[in-house]
């Protein structure tokens, strides 16, 4: 995170330094801790073993998403599901794009796509014997992916990533709520509604000759069905873009970082990936990415007070208004839950990961997301004497704004 004067980033700076092993101290001292005091007005609690993670995740209407607030600056004053609780526009919106993205998808078209698409950014590389795994690939891949699949491409693959990634970052990393980052957010958020805006008026001009989720769309705005008027579209597509664009880009470099460490598991990685296993080349993309996920941990408000691990001696009442970190990297390192977590296991269940969160706000992306990071990664496995290049290019940098995007991890092959 961008280093700052006040106590809510210097803590993260500090913790994010010794992540790992502050949440190993708290899984076993104080696993739902209540910080003894507050920060700009409201208490903090950090809860960090399995259980207790899952049980925040899955009371929503308890644990509210923090979101609305910046969702209402992006979206010039609206919410999306992204923002609500378990409420009647929460299911209708999220029904209506899952209708309009459905899980099936995830196989028949962005699998296939994916592949396509990667093989083609990976053309002018193999010449060279090098490429950057962050911007030069996986940001190339997946903008052009979703720009084709969402029906709205960007004037450029350029712009539109940068915008998704300013806005991502507002929207995820932002905790301290610093109001020179608002003042950065609301001119991209005006140009990506106006792009959005423009993208259906435009496909409004020359309809049925795409199939893709804006299109979808439209067809049921056609029918009356409720919450796809031109606004509520323009919404939950940014939704879309900011929610999506950014994420393989920030996994593929971080789950690489790890593997290309780990000769073993590396070797039997791409041993997977030259007999096209796709299910083993998913398991050890995963089971990397456990050890450098997305995020820390997911945030949540209060809404009321709530005894969290009720009936055992750890239970803590959550105080009404307090704001709680669910933090999923340590939960997936609880051995209570995780058997010998800090061993590399690619046949974990499924179910020991929170990658993309849990309960009613999982990401919505997941089913595309397990698809397409193997997709990605299957074919930089593939290339031969894969390594690290030389010097700080071989080493993952990060942005120096929110400190959680993965810039550069470049890799020699050949």
């Amino acid at each position: 995170m961008a280093k700052s004067s006040n106590l809510v980033d210097k803590m993260a700076n500090w913790m994010m330094r010794r992540m790992d092993t502050v949440f190993f101290i708290l899984r076993n001292t104080f696993p739902i801790l209540i910080l003894p005091f507050s920060i700009r007005g409201r208490t903090w609690v950090i809860v960090t073993r399995f259980e207790d993670v899952a049980e925040v995740l899955q009371r929503p209407n308890v644990f509210n998403v923090p979101y609305a607030p910046k969702l209402s600056l992006i979206m010039d004053g609206d919410n999306i599901f992204l923002g609500m609780k378990d409420e009647p526009n929460y299911t209708r919106d999220k029904t209506n794009m899952r209708m309009a993205a459905p899980r099936a998808e995830a196989m028949a078209r962005v699998k296939p796509d994916t592949a396509r698409i990667t093989a083609e950014v990976l053309q002018p590389a193999l010449a060279l014997g090098r490429v950057d795994l962050a911007m030069e690939l996986t940001q190339q891949v997946t903008t052009r992916l979703f720009g084709a699949y969402f029906g709205t491409p960007g004037r450029s693959v350029q712009e539109i990533s940068d915008q998704a990634r300013s806005l991502f970052g507002y929207m995820f990393a932002d905790l301290s709520n610093d109001p020179a980052r608002r003042l950065t957010a609301e001119p991209i958020a005006k140009a990506m509604r106006d792009y959005i805006e423009s993208a259906i008026a435009e496909r409004k001009k020359s309809r049925d000759q795409h199939d893709d989720i804006l299109e979808r769309c439209l067809h049921m705005q056609d029918t009356g069905a409720l919450g796809m008027s031109d606004r509520e579209i323009r919404n939950n597509m940014i939704g879309l873009i900011v929610g999506a664009m950014p994420q393989a880009p920030m996994l593929v470099p971080q789950l690489f970082d790890i593997l290309l460490d780990r000769k073993k598991e590396l070797a039997e990685a791409q041993a997977a990936a030259m007999a096209d296993d796709d299910a083993a080349v998913a398991r050890y993309v995963f089971e990397a990415l456990r050890f450098y996920p997305l995020t820390p941990g997911l945030f949540r408000n209060c809404e009321e007070e709530y005894r969290l691990a009720g009936g055992t001696l750890r239970a803590r009442t959550i105080p009404k208004g307090a704001l709680v970190m669910a933090a999923t990297r340590s939960a997936m390192f609880d051995g209570r839950r995780v058997p010998r977590p800090r061993r590399f296991n690619p046949d974990r269940p499924e179910y020991q990961y929170m990658h993309f969160g849990h309960g009613m706000h999982e990401c919505f992306g997941l089913y595309m997301n397990r698809v397409m990071l193997p997709e990605i990664c299957k074919a930089v496995l593939k290339l031969p004497n894969l390594r690290r290049a030389r010097g700080t290019d071989g080493r993952l940098r990060m942005d120096e704004d929110f400190g959680i995007f993965s810039m550069n991890l470049t890799v020699e092959f050949g």
